[in-house]
């Protein structure tokens, strides 16, 4: 029997894997790099919504940023009237406190009439705080994405002012440029997006507005009250001399007088913290309205900050005041 030899193997077969194993090794390595690459566009994936979520939350911080302050510009344009009321009052006080002091009947009619044009301009500065606070109540719906509304006496008041002898152009046209858009607002129902341009449209007439009030409040009736002071002090005067000198009256009188004075005093420091704040509510909305299109630095939400603790804190302080 003749034993079989063993079949010789080719060399080719020899030096070569079979195919299905490089198969199976090419498998394998594009495997590995899948899972690399899948790993690799997960962690982007994650670093891109980490980042945008702390890019939101930046973003929020600037809208509840301007939300407060105008809020708070609404508030406190809002505690304006009191001033208003009473420059046709010192008016009076004035034009009393320089009649005879020997007079007996009643001069508070001709006293008033005599202040005809303060009490004529007080419907005037009453309705203008009034669309300048509206303003700033729209710009607080905006900013949270609500549905603007207003008072629509607004409309008929703007058409009928008229400018004035303290109330100049500048304002007037302040006026009526606020309540069309507050008008504006209504009828084209503006949402989030129109705040910024809403902003920059109506800088100019809160700068004009803002400026007009403050300098009736913090000047003109500052001196009211300082002529008020003049003709209340001359008065006592008057009195303790025609009283031939009893020492009694002359010391009840010394005490009304220091009353009054005071009275006075908190008086002007409280107008002249109110044109402060007017002028806190000017700066900080022409700074909102320069950064309307940058909400989402942080350096905004720290500037208006500092406008909103700057007018409370003023508010506060001429609160105090008694009319």
């Amino acid at each position: 029997m003749h034993s079989r030899r063993p079949a010789r193997i080719h060399s080719s077969y020899r030096e070569h894997p079979r195919p299905s194993t490089v198969a199976f090794f090419q498998f394998r390595l594009s495997l590995v790099f899948s899972m690399q690459k899948f790993s690799a566009t997960t962690a982007n994936r994650r670093v891109a919504t980490v980042t945008a979520l702390l890019l939101g939350l930046a973003s929020c911080t600037t809208p509840d940023a301007v939300r407060q302050f105008v809020a708070t510009a609404r508030d406190a344009t809002l505690q304006f009237s009191p001033f208003v009321r009473d420059i046709g009052a010192s008016c009076v006080q004035r034009k009393l406190a320089e009649r005879p002091v020997t007079e007996i009947e009643d001069a508070t009619g001709p006293a008033t009439a005599a202040c005809k044009e303060d009490f004529d301009l007080e419907p005037d500065l009453l309705g203008s705080i009034k669309v300048l606070s509206s303003y700033f109540s729209a710009l607080d719906c905006l900013a949270s994405n609500e549905t603007v509304s207003y008072d629509k006496e607004i409309d008929g008041f703007a058409d009928k002012l008229q400018v004035a002898a303290k109330f100049p152009a500048p304002a007037t046209d302040a006026v009526k440029g606020l309540a069309k858009f507050l008008a504006d607002a209504v009828a084209s129902g503006y949402q989030r997006k129109k705040l910024a341009d809403a902003l920059r449209a109506a800088d100019p007439h809160v700068t004009a507005l803002t400026n007009t009030l403050g300098r009736i409040v913090g000047v003109e009736y500052v001196r009211d009250l300082d002529n008020e002071e003049d003709s209340l002090k001359n008065r006592y005067i008057d009195a303790m001399r025609s009283d031939q000198h009893n020492d009694a009256v002359a010391l009840l009188l010394q005490r009304q007088w220091t009353r009054d004075f005071e009275a006075l005093q908190r008086k002007k420091s409280a107008a002249v913290d109110y044109q402060k704040v007017l002028d806190r509510v000017r700066d900080g909305h022409k700074q909102l309205a320069a950064r309307a299109s940058r909400w989402s630095g942080a350096d905004l939400a720290k500037e208006l900050g500092s406008y909103t603790a700057s007018i409370k804190a003023l508010v506060s302080s001429f609160q105090a005041a008694s009319f």
